[in-house]
């Protein structure tokens, strides 16, 4: 880190490349998430970018712009794949410079979350036979009047913008009440 004269030659004094400032990690989950360093030195410079040690090249999920002092990286529509260490560096004929950040990608639980019930695959309408809420990260769904043929496979869809996630249970009616299925 830091500025440090290399050498001198008939042009002038030579310097490493530097920071001036460095990466911070960011959580993101769904949106793009932005790293963007700013660094100087003698030029020519060349840029980086590595994820978990291998260097990233622009495509559909990263866009990277580099100018004579900036660098952007932004991952389009993070999600938990892009959770890791991401390294910057620079390089010139006197030296090199890296830093790094992490991105961690929060998808579990992410609000807004919507939820929907399926019986067989059907999705189920809400309705006083079917009612279901969401509470404390937990869905329910309340069965009302039930009878034999409400035995099936429910399956409860979380969705949020980070993506969605299934859970499945089979329902077996042996009497007849109200009956809670959470997931």
């Amino acid at each position: 880190k830091g500025g440090k004269r290399a050498g001198r030659n008939s042009i002038g004094l030579l310097y490493k490349p530097h920071f001036i400032k460095e990466l911070q990690s960011v959580q993101s989950a769904g949106d793009p998430a932005t790293l963007q360093c700013k660094f100087s030195g003698t030029k020519p410079i060349t840029a980086k970018w590595f994820k978990d040690g291998k260097e990233l090249t622009l495509g559909p999920k990263y866009k990277i712009s580099v100018t004579d002092t900036v660098s952007v990286l932004k991952v389009l529509y993070a999600d938990k794949k892009d959770s890791g260490e991401y390294i910057f560096e620079v390089q010139n004929d006197v030296g090199s410079s890296s830093c790094s950040a992490s991105i961690n990608c929060i998808v579990s639980g992410s609000h807004p979350i919507s939820i929907q019930w399926y019986k067989d695959g059907q999705e189920i309408t809400a309705s006083e036979k079917h009612k279901y809420s969401f509470h404390d990260n937990t869905a329910f769904l309340e069965i009302n009047k039930l009878e034999g043929t409400d035995s099936g496979s429910y399956t409860c869809e979380a969705t949020n913008k980070a993506g969605s996630n299934q859970c499945s249970g089979f329902l077996t009616v042996k009497g007849l009440t109200s009956f809670f299925v959470l997931c």
